[in-house]
């Protein structure tokens, strides 16, 4: 019977995963201090007393920080104690808690535990997180948030089989979608790992050239490296394929939605399993992106922004999946969306005029060290004239019972947000645009602010008085 009204304790597994926590606290540099301090004493025998008396330290330290951490139920709050020293009190109202995941990584799995991630969106990181408890108490945290805090008059169990019969999955993703999704979308994120590729490179490449220069003695050093050129290009560009493959693959395996009358919940992960959960009314944007491959299979990546960190992103959907989720959070499906109000093209004058003053500066600075090749930089206006040109060309947006704005230039994307779950709206003018009596109109939600650039001033002014007046007549929950 689990009764979280009675203060709760985290697994003693967890105790490891404090002395994890403790040991990252510590800080790179404090480490680095700590081991040359150990690799001192080694060398007359204290290595030994050393490594005993740091472990008894983390071991007794972590203990007592597990002892003293409870969490519970009282009323519609959650109340969590810690500390160690000095006694932490965190008090969190139900209705405020924005979204919470479990997340089970490869240790946890091993043990048959998971991690409970809690966040409040009271700053830019998740409120708190409960390191290592059973399967029971999570589904139990996660239905008490999902039900707003409701007071049951008796303890229930609530297990794995129960839940997944209250809930129904609107969306599955096999492993040929996400192959698909991997490999068509941008594998930029992982040119991260050639940088210290690039830093051994010559060491790498000074062994092959040897071999190369004596199997060829005739063959110049300088041709060999521009043919080496095209193959290092093409052997890059399979590595970042294969690895962003992996990611995907390892984070997004089995990606599914679910939902039950008031929640959405996001599983996926192959060694690692995440759930994140939210309700239905905490969702403030949804976000569609297609790159022009994604175009080309029908696929599209899905973002639903929340409040503080727990947004909700499906890769790899179809348009019956952008539908469905689309309706689930109150929102007008793609197909039926027809934003057709335009930014003013004085928006081209204004970026190409402010490139050319950088451009200029920049050449007359280069032009000392590398002399005509500065002039490289003229190219760059032309990019940003094509790149704005094609913005004001393809961007839309539009007002009714949602903000839609849509725009193409090299990532089709379109932002939908309901009118009624809008914080603040502000109409801002540069001197450029009160000169031509143009303003930009500023969305603020609870997920971020969305910027609508360059529209006639009165037609601003129009728009935020629309907005704020839907803001104050609707009387349906926005959080």
């Amino acid at each position: 019977m689990i009764d979280l009204t009675e203060p709760q304790r985290q697994s003693p597994f967890a105790i490891v995963m404090l002395g994890v926590r403790l040991v990252r606290s510590l800080g790179i540099v404090q480490l680095v201090v700590a081991i040359a301090v150990i690799v001192r004493w080694a060398a007359d025998g204290r290595l030994l007393v050393a490594i005993v008396v740091a472990g008894a330290l983390f071991l007794t330290l972590s203990a007592l920080s597990w002892w003293r951490y409870t969490f519970r139920f009282v009323d519609d709050e959650l109340v969590v104690t810690s500390g160690v020293l000095r006694a932490d009190r965190l008090t969190v109202p139900i209705d405020r808690i924005q979204s919470i995941a479990v997340e089970q990584e490869l240790l946890h799995r091993v043990t048959g535990l998971v991690k409970v991630v809690i966040d409040t969106a009271g700053s830019s990181q998740a409120e708190f997180t409960i390191d290592a408890v059973a399967r029971p108490v999570a589904d139990e945290l996660r239905r008490r948030v999902g039900a707003g805090g409701s007071v049951v008059t008796a303890p229930r169990v609530v297990g794995v089989d129960e839940q997944n019969a209250a809930e129904r999955i609107v969306f599955q993703h096999d492993a040929t979608r996400l192959v698909v999704a991997a490999l068509t979308m941008s594998p930029w994120a992982g040119l991260a790992v050639l940088v210290p590729l690039l830093a051994v490179s010559q060491e790498l490449l000074e062994p092959i050239g040897d071999r190369l220069s004596d199997a060829a003695p005739d063959v110049s050093a300088d041709s060999l490296a521009w043919w080496s050129v095209p193959p290092i290009v093409v052997a890059a560009l399979v590595f970042v394929v294969a690895l962003n493959l992996g990611r995907v693959l390892l984070a997004d395996w089995q990606l599914a939605l679910r939902t039950d009358q008031t929640t959405l919940r996001r599983t996926s992960g192959l060694l690692s399993r995440t759930s994140t959960s939210t309700t239905r009314n905490r969702v403030q944007v949804m976000t569609c992106r297609q790159n022009p491959l994604q175009r080309r299979v029908g696929l599209r990546d899905v973002d639903l922004s929340n409040a503080g960190t727990g947004d909700l992103r499906f890769v790899g959907c179809r348009d019956d999946d952008v539908e469905a989720v689309a309706v689930l959070v109150g929102l007008t499906s793609l197909a039926a969306l027809a934003p057709d109000r335009r930014v003013h093209p004085a928006l081209i004058w204004l970026r190409v005029r402010n490139t050319s003053i950088a451009a200029a500066v920049a050449v007359a600075v280069a032009w000392q060290f590398i002399g005509w090749w500065s002039m490289a930089a003229v190219v760059v206006i032309a990019l940003v004239w094509w790149a704005t040109d094609r913005h004001v060309r393809t961007h839309r947006w539009s007002l009714g019972p949602e903000v839609v704005i849509s725009s193409h230039v090299f990532v089709a994307t379109t932002e939908q947000l309901l009118i009624r779950k809008t914080n603040s709206v502000r109409v801002t003018q540069t001197m450029f645009e009160r000169r031509r009596a143009l303003g930009r109109l500023h969305v603020a939600t609870a997920a971020g602010t969305v910027t609508i650039g360059m529209i006639p001033i009165d037609e601003a002014n129009a728009v935020r008085d629309v907005i704020l007046y839907g803001v104050e007549t609707d009387r349906r929950s926005w959080m």
